[in-house]
């Protein structure tokens, strides 16, 4: 399932419609129907407000509906690129605090899939 799929799935799974998430979140209707039609992306911090006002988890949204081994495969190489998307943040001028910030996220993110998955090494 798309991310855009899964935002409208949440949306209506909570009876929400594209304005009243909009007004949630602080964004326009058309930039929700652009997420969902998979035209835009959101950003960590779109990303968390949604979540908040799904009652859902972040992972929850951005989860792929993959199988366990394939989000597993997914995950490590998102993270063997990890020095590009430091650079990615970087160029975006996020302050030391804030890239610190996205490490401890990805570090949790990491400790909470260990916790629900195993740590791989089966």
């Amino acid at each position: 399932m798309s991310l855009g799929l899964r935002i409208k799935t949440l949306r209506k799974a909570k009876s929400l419609t594209q304005q009243q998430l909009a007004d949630l979140v602080g964004v326009s209707r058309i930039y929700i129907q652009a997420l969902e039609s998979n035209r835009r992306l959101p950003s960590m911090k779109l990303l968390q407000r949604l979540a908040e006002s799904l009652d859902v988890r972040v992972a929850d949204i951005v989860r792929n509906g993959n199988n366990d081994k394939t989000e597993r495969l997914q995950l490590e190489e998102l993270l063997e690129n990890a020095e590009g998307v430091e650079i990615w943040y970087r160029s975006k001028k996020l302050s030391n605090r804030e890239i610190q910030l996205v490490q401890k996220l990805v570090d949790a993110a990491l400790s909470e899939w260990d916790r629900e998955h195993g740590d791989g090494t089966n």
